[in-house]
């Protein structure tokens, strides 16, 4: 068993970086990208440690990602920063609502848009109204829904949004939130800075739970290296295996690799 660890080991440390591989073969990304964390377990670590990486929307290619100890600004900078000097040609970021993910990808790429997961959004709004015990506010979270259900005009998501804080002004609770939606109107309608931007991360989630199907598996990595090692094997195993699952406009990628 120790011996075939050993082999195993070897060959996964022979692998090429995932940035490497990036650099070498790949041009053609959309510039759209998905970017989340995931967590995992290092022996010695008291806590799981994030590993940040994004998905290309139109190649579900994932040309980059970093381990680190915190998912923070320092951790997110260093991602954004190696995209930027594998040229990845980043024109728009989408993410969950986590300030350092913004700040980071700014300060690498001053003019990319942001676009906040609306469906994340959505569920921190039910949170809020604690729906199973307030199923008054139904009708209202019925309405934040309605906005952003399509892909709406900026008239058009003005005016709905206007006639929602119209009908529940009288309430504090309502009134909050709608406040909030519009202070953060520009992140969730930020694919009006770009055509053709994904409004959920939806297909990063995909990759997450995958991720964690493989995870589960191992109790926790022995160090820090070990993690990292893994977890660039898995990547590039991912990054070069075909598709079979796709569905709708991406049906066209199935018998394709990400690469």
């Amino acid at each position: 068993m120790a011996t075939a660890y050993r082999h195993v080991q070897e060959y996964l440390s022979d692998l090429p970086h995932c940035a490497d591989v990036t650099r070498k073969y790949c041009q053609k990304y959309c510039g759209i990208l998905l970017v989340d964390g995931k967590f995992v377990k290092i022996k010695g670590y008291e806590r799981k440690i994030p590993v940040v990486y994004g998905v290309d929307y139109q190649t579900h290619d994932i040309p980059s990602y970093k381990l680190g100890r915190s998912e923070n600004l320092p951790l997110l900078t260093k991602f954004f920063t190696s995209l930027k000097l594998l040229n990845y040609p980043l024109q728009a970021v989408v993410c969950d609502d986590n300030q350092a993910i913004r700040d980071a990808c700014l300060r690498a790429f001053p003019s990319a848009c942001v676009q906040l997961c609306q469906n994340h959004y959505k569920q921190n709004v039910r949170v809020s109204l604690d729906l199973k015990v307030n199923e008054i506010y139904l009708p209202f979270m019925r309405g934040v829904e309605d906005l952003f259900l399509y892909k709406r005009a900026p008239e058009d998501f003005n005016k709905r949004a206007k006639d929602l804080y119209v009908r529940w002004k009288d309430d504090e609770l309502c009134t909050r939130i709608m406040i909030d939606i519009y202070k953060t109107k520009d992140l969730l309608l930020g694919w009006h800075g770009l055509k053709g931007v994904p409004t959920t991360t939806n297909l990063i989630e995909c990759f997450n739970s995958h991720l964690q199907g493989r995870l589960k598996s191992i109790k926790w990595f022995e160090s820090f290296s070990h993690a990292d090692t893994w977890i660039n094997a898995y990547f590039l195993r991912r990054r070069t295996k075909k598709f079979k699952d796709c569905t709708g406009k991406f049906t066209r990628l199935n018998g394709k690799t990400p690469i």
